[in-house]
């Protein structure tokens, strides 16, 4: 059970922190509520306490699991972004879906690297973006740091693989 002022993470909205936790009667049955205050949109969202672990909402990460993320985020592409394009937007929306920050991370490594070789698709860069955006909120609550030094540091540890992948292939 979560409590109010917890830093939470929704697998499909990214970081909030419960504002408060309410009873409400909707359609007949009263059931408590996390009322949840989203950080990158400000969006409230109200999620039902007996389905909250179902749903995927879970705390952040800590401050000493952000070095694992960067690590995946420098770390090999997959080899399932060979495959075809239907496949690979399956296997990689369900990646970002699990709420899994290692999962989301390593959409980032993929997409990333992969835009630098050839265009993404819409649906692509959609995903693309919604996994930076959970990543990045992510990293600056568990952190505490501004967003744009988040990026960087996401940048900075795709750039680390980009770089060895290339010259691998250049040798």
């Amino acid at each position: 059970m979560f409590k109010i002022g917890d830093k939470v993470s929704h697998p499909n909205f990214g970081v909030g922190a419960i504002e408060k936790i309410e009873e409400k009667n909707i359609l007949g049955k009263k059931q408590q509520y996390y009322i949840l205050k989203l950080s990158i949109n400000e969006m409230i969202l109200m999620i039902p306490v007996n389905r909250a672990k179902e749903i995927g909402l879970r705390h952040i990460i800590d401050r000493k699991t952000v070095p694992e993320v960067l690590n995946v985020l420098g770390d090999k592409v997959d080899k399932e972004m060979r495959e075809n394009y239907k496949q690979r937007i399956k296997t990689q929306s369900e990646m970002v879906d699990s709420g899994d920050l290692l999962k989301v991370a390593q959409v980032v490594k993929n997409y990333t690297y992969l835009k630098r070789k050839d265009k993404l698709s819409t649906t692509e860069k959609g995903l693309l973006e919604r996994a930076q955006k959970i990543l990045e909120s992510e990293i600056s609550a568990a952190c505490n740091i501004e967003k744009n030094k988040v990026k960087f540091l996401i940048k900075e540890a795709v750039d680390r693989e980009v770089v060895s992948e290339t010259k691998r292939k250049n040798h």
